[in-house]
């Protein structure tokens, strides 16, 4: 390298570092605080890990040093699920209650819609409704609007509508920001098109902002394809995957967070004197025992773990008895059981298979264990109520071999997606491509005994639409055991499976 240019080079370098300091000194830096599918306040890993009384902390830090030009955001999929979610108070299931009370706290400033936020089938959108009404947050959302009978209306909260976007302003800096999520299948949402919205939305934005960021909750090939066709956005926060991940399409960052506020991201978008934006820094932070907690909401996460305590409780579990030991780790992380078998889903599945005698073989969706953490050593019933949250029944069905190979072979292909089944006493051959009960190649002409939840019999999961009772393929009578039968509730069948294992 010449000398010259290698003067000039600096010289830029040392320009560009004064405008980002002189920036900051100037209020002309914008800081987002990034989490994305936060289900538990506590922290995991037996203290260790996440925690929203630690992110609270990191967020009143942050404005503190950016009083008015820091923006705590959540990119979607809180409400649901988790295991105080499942649970009673006052007379109701809690079904989001609880994160909402929490994240009040954390000073959290705005959210978009998940695809979780729409779990609660049985009263929707009531439930939906009342934690909107709960939060002291601001929800921003451009792809989705409310069904009333025949018409569409936008979502409200005190009386308001959802904007579609927001301008941001600190006084000196207008950033732009909207928010898109993943398309659901609910009779009360009305969903359109992610990309066209958010091309709207970008057009609307562009000329009245210094800059404009989207808040997604998309999957990561979503998110790339939105920057492809909106290549002058700055940043998408994004949410879904639940893993982290920075990466850059053209001139647009994306960027998620881990699932449960295990990490976190500080976006700082710095200006120069004219409002043009000279650099963005994205910091994923871990959130651990090393960062002190918000008094205010480690009070508030007291107070709702004292009612799950007492609530499961009153369901005939007791949340302290350790009912088995591992003697390897169980890998319960949302990005292993969607994508592998280990310890814990065959532990499980095995559970199942065992509650049937005379069964041929048990399925589960991997979608249904939620813990997304790693147990080790004494294992309590209040864990296994963290592994198993939406608990349910499970039933035995006899099922042809034709259909059994569909579900089967649904489930193998649906790696990385909740519908990912694991089960006991089958296998898949990966070299001859055949499946095996027990040491059988499976039979499209035998029919099977076949051990699964509830859930999985209602259509609902994905890939398996088609398994529901009226299937040709399920003989039936299927065998549903009755409320008081422990097979009713799937963790008092593990939990039982393993105290006699221990």
């Amino acid at each position: 390298m010449d000398k010259p240019f290698f003067i000039r080079l600096r010289a830029i370098q040392w320009l560009l570092l004064l405008g980002i300091a002189a920036g900051c000194q100037s209020g002309r830096t914008i800081i987002f605080l990034h989490i994305n599918d936060v289900y538990e306040i506590a922290p995991l890993d037996n203290g260790n890990a996440g925690g929203l009384a630690r992110v609270a902390y990191v967020n009143k830090e942050l404005k503190k040093e950016n009083p008015k030009g820091t923006f705590f955001v959540l990119a979607g999929d809180f409400l649901s699920p988790s295991v105080i979610g499942t649970l009673r108070y006052e007379g109701e299931r809690i079904k989001g209650r609880q994160m909402v009370d929490v994240l009040n706290a954390t000073g959290l400033d705005l959210v978009t819609l998940g695809n979780h936020e729409f779990d609660y089938d049985d009263d929707a959108p009531t439930t939906l409704n009342q934690r909107i009404e709960e939060s002291k947050f601001r929800w921003v959302i451009a792809n989705m609007q409310a069904r009333q009978g025949n018409n569409t209306v936008s979502f409200t909260k005190d009386g308001a509508e959802f904007p579609t976007s927001l301008v941001l302003d600190n006084g000196k800096v207008r950033v732009g920001i909207f928010g898109i999520c993943i398309p659901v299948n609910k009779d009360y949402v009305q969903v359109t098109d992610p990309f066209d919205a958010a091309k709207h939305e970008y057009e609307d934005l562009k000329n009245r902002c210094d800059a404009v960021v989207a808040l997604t909750h998309l999957n990561v090939a979503d998110d790339q394809r939105m920057a492809e066709q909106i290549p002058g956005l700055t940043l998408i926060m994004g949410g879904h995957d639940h893993d982290h991940m920075k990466l850059r399409t053209g001139n647009v960052v994306i960027a998620k967070a881990d699932a449960n506020a295990r990490t976190v991201y500080i976006h700082r978008l710095h200006f120069n004197r004219k409002n043009r934006l000279v650099n963005l820094e994205s910091e994923l932070k871990t959130i651990d025992e090393s960062i002190p907690e918000d008094p205010a909401t480690a009070a508030l996460v007291s107070k709702w773990q004292t009612i799950a305590d007492e609530s499961f409780r009153e369901q005939g579990f007791d949340p302290n008895e350790v009912v088995y030991t591992t003697p390897e780790p169980w890998d319960g992380l949302e990005k292993t059981v969607r994508r592998e078998h280990g310890t814990l889903t065959s532990l499980i599945a095995e559970s199942m298979f065992e509650a049937f005698p005379g069964s041929d073989l048990s399925v589960f969706n991997g979608g249904s264990v939620r813990v997304d953490d790693v147990l080790e050593g004494p294992i309590s019933q209040y864990d296994i109520v963290r592994i198993l949250p939406f608990g349910g029944g499970i039933k035995q069905a006899d099922m042809t071999g034709e259909l059994l190979r569909k579900v089967l072979e649904a489930g193998r292909l649906s790696r990385g997606k909740g519908g990912f089944l694991h089960h006991a006493n089958a296998r898949y051959d990966e070299a001859t491509r055949t499946w095996y009960i027990a040491d059988q190649i499976l039979d499209k002409q035998q029919n099977y005994k076949v051990v699964l939840p509830d859930f999985l019999l209602t259509g609902k999961e994905f890939g398996l639409s088609f398994l529901i009772p009226a299937n040709p393929g399920i003989l039936p009578p299927i065998v549903s055991p009755t409320p008081e039968d422990e097979r009713s509730d799937v963790r008092k069948v593990f939990i039982s499976f393993l105290r006699k294992r221990d």
